[in-house]
């Protein structure tokens, strides 16, 4: 996010007033925890940049669409990307009901949660 508010502040010294319009993509739930509380913040303050979003839980390629950008959240990239951190890592927690867990016992990873609810 740095990057992108740098990049805003460089293009500012070329006109009075940074526009145009940045293409993003992001999964529903980067989307939601880290993308949105970083740029509703700093939005207002550029009225002419528009942020084009499309959000979608595939691994979109970025130059095929021509986005700007994708935030995904700990995913796999392809051979030719470069990821930045943007944000926190994140903690995950297991829930479920007691029942569930004296008949499955505690996963122990994601994987472990799927193979018991199948």
């Amino acid at each position: 996010m740095a990057n992108i508010e740098e990049g805003l502040r460089s293009v500012g010294t070329l006109r009075k007033t940074p526009s145009g319009t940045i293409r993003l993509t992001a999964s529903e739930h980067a989307c939601e925890s880290v993308l949105w509380p970083m740029i509703k913040d700093w939005l207002p303050e550029y009225p002419e940049v528009q942020v084009e979003l499309s959000v979608d839980p595939a691994m979109t390629d970025i130059v095929d669409e021509r986005f700007d950008a994708g935030v995904r959240i700990g995913e796999a990239l392809a051979k030719d990307m470069i990821a930045v951190r943007i944000g926190p890592d994140l903690r995950l927690v297991v829930v479920g009901a007691p029942s569930y867990f004296e008949r499955y016992g505690i996963a122990e990873a994601p994987e472990d949660a799927a193979r018991q609810s199948g």
